[in-house]
C-alpha cells in the first residue's frame, strides 16, 4: 500500500488478538462506518462533531479513530490514542487498510453478527411472526430470517443486496491477501 495510508504505531501493539477492535469514525466517513458495521464490528458514527469531541469520546471508549483528517490525526498522535489515517476516496482501499492496521488477515460475513447499519445498535434474530406488522407480505412469503436493532427498531432481512455484500467481502480478503504476499515477500 502507498505511504498516504498511515497509522499510530501502536495500533497492531493494543488491538487483542481475540477480540473484535471498535472503531469511531469521523463525520467524513459514514460510508465506512456502514460498512464496518455491516461486518459485524462495533462502529460509531460521529457527524457534526468537533474534533476535541471526537478525541474525547475515543479515548474514554477505547476506540481506534478513523479519519482523513490530517490535523486531527497529529492531535491523535500527541494524545497516544490508536487512529487510521484514511484517503477517503476508495472503501473498499480504506478498509482493507483498517484491517491489515487492526492485524486482521481475512473478512468473514455472517448476518448474525452484523450491526444496525444506521444506529450501530445490536441484531436481533426474528421469526417472520415476530415482525408481521412491520414488514410488507411480500417480503414476509420470501423470507425465512429477519433481524430487528434493538436500538431504533429497524428490521433487517437478507435480500437481493447479501450478494454485493458478499462479493465485497470477498474482494477485501483478496487485498488482504496480496497485502500478506507483499509483506511476505520483502521477508524474503
Amino acid at each position: 500500500m502507498r505511504r498516504a495510508h498511515s497509522h499510530v504505531k501502536n495500533v497492531e501493539e493494543r488491538v487483542s488478538p481475540n477480540s473484535k477492535p471498535t472503531f469511531l469514525a469521523d463525520a467524513m466517513l459514514g460510508s465506512i462506518a456502514r460498512k464496518l458495521r455491516i461486518f459485524g464490528f462495533d462502529t460509531l458514527y460521529v457527524a457534526h462533531t468537533h474534533d476535541d469531541e471526537i478525541l474525547k469520546i475515543g479515548i474514554a471508549e477505547n476506540r481506534i479513530i478513523l479519519t482523513c483528517d490530517k490535523e486531527l490525526f497529529k492531535r491523535i498522535l500527541k494524545r497516544e490514542a490508536r487512529s487510521v489515517l484514511l484517503r477517503g476516496s476508495d472503501d473498499l482501499k480504506d478498509i482493507v487498510h483498517i484491517l491489515s492496521k487492526c492485524g486482521i488477515a481475512s473478512l468473514h460475513f455472517r448476518s448474525v453478527d452484523s450491526r444496525c447499519a444506521v444506529c450501530n445498535g445490536l441484531l436481533i434474530k426474528k421469526k417472520p411472526s415476530d415482525v408481521i406488522k412491520d414488514v410488507h407480505s411480500n417480503i414476509l412469503k420470501r423470507q425465512k430470517q429477519f433481524f430487528k436493532c434493538s436500538s431504533c427498531k429497524k428490521i433487517y432481512w437478507e435480500g437481493s443486496h447479501l450478494t454485493h455484500i458478499q462479493q465485497t467481502v470477498k474482494s477485501i480478503n483478496e487485498n488482504m491477501r496480496k497485502i500478506v504476499d507483499e509483506q511476505f515477500n520483502r521477508l524474503s
